[in-house]
């Protein structure tokens, strides 16, 4: 059986805004955002992630529009002699204005209304569309290979949710995914972070699994 295997990578750990005394510039926030580079220890960690076993042999390497997968992918482009594809479709979600004065814990709302949205934002619905439309022109074009797409946590979490159930966990402050009522992620998102997912022939899903690196411990975006 024909299988093709796309494993969807969150990004490194980035830098952090909070260093920024002073950004003076009359670009939007999705450009600013877009901007982003990863701190030291991203760029460490991401020189870690390319040398895993599980990610060798890759045939095709897809990143989001932003700087900071460009530059978590570069390692493992550059170890593997392989060339990038660059799509806006796997770009972070666009998060508009935060609600935290009027709606609680609006971030999670996201995840259990697939349509809601703050001002100027997307929805979950909107992200994986998007994601979706891209995902499937890879696939289309590479069966039987091996695929990395560097993306963000957001738009990956979102776009797998098509396949797998969701819950949040409060007291640990932990996303639970399940893959065909099987938990297969229970924690934070790591930074970087790898699923894997498996097709068979027809592009029709056969598995999803959480690929974990012991010398990579758990990181925030932001090295926390």
């Amino acid at each position: 059986m024909i299988k093709t295997i796309v494993y969807l990578i969150r990004h490194s750990v980035r830098f952090n805004s909070n260093n920024i005394v002073q950004y003076n510039t009359n670009q939007n926030k999705t450009l600013k955002n877009e901007k982003i580079i990863l701190s030291v220890e991203g760029e460490k960690r991401a020189e870690i992630l390319s040398r895993e076993k599980e990610l060798q042999n890759i045939d095709v390497v897809y990143t989001s529009n932003c700087v900071r997968t460009l530059q978590t992918a570069k390692y493992l482009l550059e170890k593997q002699n392989l060339k990038v594809n660059i799509d806006e479709r796997f770009d972070e979600r666009r998060v508009g204005k935060p609600n935290d004065n009027t709606i609680k814990d609006w971030w999670l709302k996201q995840y259990i209304d697939e349509n809601y949205k703050t001002e100027g934002g997307e929805s979950q619905k909107e992200v994986r569309e998007r994601f979706t439309q891209a995902f499937n022109e890879v696939l289309k074009v590479n069966k039987g290979k091996r695929i990395a797409i560097f993306s963000h946590g957001y738009a990956i979490t979102f776009f797998i949710m098509k396949w797998c159930k969701f819950e949040y966990d409060d007291k640990k402050d932990n996303i639970k995914l399940y893959f065909r009522n099987k938990k297969m992620f229970d924690k934070k998102i790591n930074a970087p972070e790898v699923f894997k997912l498996e097709f068979n022939e027809n592009n029709e899903i056969l598995n999803i699994e959480n690929i974990e690196f012991s010398d990579l411990p758990y990181k925030d975006a932001f090295g926390n």
